[in-house]
């Protein structure tokens, strides 16, 4: 487990580099990938289909990438992009296509659908993300506007 931990720290960095991404972020976006592939680990070992595996990853990416945008000022996607790299599909669909080929078409088809439901929670997992972020923005733009109380209180003063 140690090494597959370290290669998905480097899958992550490498993503950055691919990506141009700045060199002091680099380190961040490999431990980004690493974060991703062990709670996808941590999921599968626990008896979670790939699908709902590959869903709470990115959901705790997603926070992990918030955090450290929050942190470092730049945008998200600079960690997410590498971090999602680890548990994105490509196995699945290299089997499904390799199936084809073979003519074993019902394995195909059993990978083919894995995959889609694979990458049907990853795109739901930042769907997710982006209501969560907007009801967020909501309350804090609600909390520092001048509470109710406080206005009803001033008006009765005068």
């Amino acid at each position: 487990m140690i090494i597959k931990l370290f290669f998905s720290f480097i899958a992550g960095c490498a993503i950055a580099i691919l990506y141009n991404i700045e060199k002091s972020y680099t380190l961040l976006c490999g431990l980004s990938g690493m974060l991703t592939w062990f709670i996808y680990y941590l999921c599968t070992k626990l008896s979670f289909s790939e699908a709902i595996s590959s869903l709470i990853a990115l959901l705790a990416l997603v926070f992990f990438s918030n955090i450290l945008s929050k942190w470092k000022n730049v945008s998200s996607l600079v960690f997410n992009m590498p971090g999602i790299m680890p548990i994105v599909p490509g196995g699945l669909l290299f089997k499904t296509f390799n199936n084809l080929t073979e003519k074993h078409y019902e394995v195909a088809l059993h990978y083919g659908f894995q995959a889609c439901l694979v990458g049907g929670a990853i795109a739901i997992g930042f769907i997710i993300n982006e209501a969560v972020s907007k009801i967020l923005l909501a309350a804090k733009m609600k909390i520092e506007e001048e509470p109710f109380i406080n206005k009803k209180n001033k008006s009765s003063e005068k």
